[in-house]
C-alpha cells in the first residue's frame, strides 16, 4: 500500500476526530443523569496574579478529592484556560443548596483564602449560579 500526502490526511483528519467523538459520547451521557430539582450547578472563577499561576493551581487542585468525596457533591471539576493560564474555572453541581453551604464549612475551604492571599486578582474570579433548563 503506498502513502502518500491524501492518504495522510484522511487518516490524521480521522484521528483528529475521535477526542470529539468521545466528547460528545461523555457529554450525552452526562446530559441524560439525573439532576435533582433542588440541585445547583456553578461556576467559580479565580485569576491568578502574574507569577503566581502554579501555586494557585496546586492550592486549587487539593480541594478536587476531597470535595468529590462530600455527601452531595455529584460533579466538582478545575479547568484551566488554555488562551490565559492565569484563569481558573470550577464546573460544580450539587445535589441540594444544604450539600453547597456544608461543602463551605469543610476545613479546606475554610483554609482557601489564607493559601490564596496575595497570590489572586480581586476581578477576574466570581461565582455564578446556573439553572438547568433541559
Amino acid at each position: 500500500m503506498e502513502i502518500n500526502r491524501r492518504t495522510l490526511l484522511v487518516g490524521g483528519a480521522g484521528l483528529a476526530a475521535l477526542p470529539c467523538l468521545a466528547g460528545a459520547v461523555m457529554a450525552e451521557g452526562v446530559a441524560k443523569s439525573e439532576m435533582p430539582k433542588q440541585g445547583i450547578i456553578l461556576t467559580a472563577m479565580v485569576k491568578a496574579k502574574p507569577g503566581q499561576e502554579e501555586a494557585v493551581k496546586e492550592v486549587l487542585l487539593e480541594l478536587v478529592e476531597p470535595t468529590r468525596k462530600e455527601p452531595g457533591c455529584l460533579g466538582y471539576n478545575l479547568h484551566q484556560s488554555k488562551s490565559d493560564k492565569a484563569q481558573f474555572m470550577f464546573y460544580e453541581q450539587w445535589a441540594s443548596k444544604e450539600a453547597i453551604d456544608a461543602h463551605g464549612k469543610m476545613p479546606y475551604m475554610k483554609a482557601l483564602g489564607g493559601k490564596l492571599k496575595d497570590k489572586t486578582e480581586k476581578s477576574g474570579g466570581g461565582v455564578v449560579f446556573y439553572e438547568l433548563l433541559k
